[in-house]
């Protein structure tokens, strides 16, 4: 069993003691915490007249831009109570129903008895 000494720190044979991991923690937080650590790792590369010509690798790119592809719409009524039902839109891609949004021509449709919603309730 490890005992503490007159300076409050275990002995140890090897590693590093309680007090000098929390040192250590401290200063490399200082220093990184500081704007003169934060400044010099911010330094510039080189001068580059195109970043777009120079940047490794872009091919999440196309998969930020064909998040939204779709192969497929279609129109339906959500309608979870009787007050002017929302006409929507969903996309599906792949035959999974990927995302869903306003159709905004509710006031165009109506019910059985010609019964239509206003433009104030656009958009829903």
């Amino acid at each position: 069993m490890e005992h503490a000494n007159e300076s409050g720190s275990q002995n140890q044979a090897d590693g590093v003691s309680r007090r000098q991991f929390l040192q250590l923690l401290g200063v490399s937080t200082a220093f990184f915490a500081s704007p003169m650590g934060t400044l010099r790792a911010l330094s510039p590369i080189q001068d580059i007249p195109n970043p777009l010509d120079h940047y490794p690798d872009r091919g999440w790119e196309k998969i930020y831009l064909d998040q939204y592809r779709y192969d497929d719409t279609f129109t339906w009524v959500c309608a979870p109570n009787d007050t002017h039902m929302c006409r929507m839109r969903a996309f599906v891609r792949n035959g999974v129903f990927i995302r869903s949004e306003q159709n905004y021509d509710h006031d165009r449709c109506g019910d059985l008895d010609g019964k239509t919603a206003t433009k104030a309730w656009n958009p829903r």
